[in-house]
Parts: structure tokens; sequence; C-alpha cells
């Protein structure tokens, strides 16, 4: 006649399966923070764009108003953490026969940044 013995899990089965699980919630916390991540940064440059527009649609309004010789100003409060600069810097009205390119850089919070090149004319 047989003993009867003992059925249960041997050591390394369960060393095995608990290596395995970590490895699996390792991975889905990993991909979990990226994808966190990336939706983040995703808002940040649809905000730039959007501040981007907006910088630029209140240079051509501001632009609208000028005369050959004189200024224009830009009426246009860019949003806490982002910045907008404008190259060449200045704001005179080209001559009347001439376009004058700008062109327009924002900078999100995280400092990445992003250019848009308008044209100004004189009316």
């Amino acid at each position: 006649m047989r003993e009867p013995r003992d059925r249960g899990e041997t050591l390394i089965e369960i060393v095995i399966t608990v290596v395995i699980t970590s490895i699996t919630i390792t991975a889905l916390v990993s991909s979990l923070a990226t994808t966190g991540s990336a939706g983040v940064a995703q808002r940040n440059r649809a905000a730039a764009d959007t501040v981007m527009r907006n910088y630029a649609e209140a240079t051509k309004q501001g632009a609208r108003s000028c005369v050959v010789g004189g200024a224009y100003s830009v009426d246009y409060a860019v949003p806490d953490g982002y910045t907008a600069v404008a190259e060449p810097a200045g704001d005179v009205c080209p001559d009347a026969s001439s376009v004058k390119r700008i062109t327009l850089t924002v900078t999100d919070p995280t400092g990445v940044a992003d250019s848009m090149q308008i044209a100004i004319r004189t009316p």
C-alpha cells in the first residue's frame, strides 16, 4: 500500500508566481504613469497653441490701426507660466508697399517652445 503524499505547492512554484505577479504589476503601474504624463504634455501643447493663436490675432488686430511711420500696440495678456516673444522686436508699422514678417514664439510652463510666422501690412 502507498503512503499518502502531501499535494501542496512547492517553494519554487510560489517564488515564480510572486516574481511573475510583481513584473506584471510593475509594468501596469509604469504604463499608467506614462499615460498620465502624456496627457499632461498634450494639454500643455494644446494650451500653448491657443496662446500662440490668440497672441497672433492680437498682434494682427493691433496692426490694423497702422499708419505709415506710426506704431501699433499688442493688447494681449499672456497666461501665467507662458511666455510670448515677437521677433524682430518693435511695433513699428511697415511702409505701405512692404510686408513685415514677425516670428512669434510661445514657451509653455515645461519649457517647450513653438513658433509661428505672421505678416503685417499697413492698410
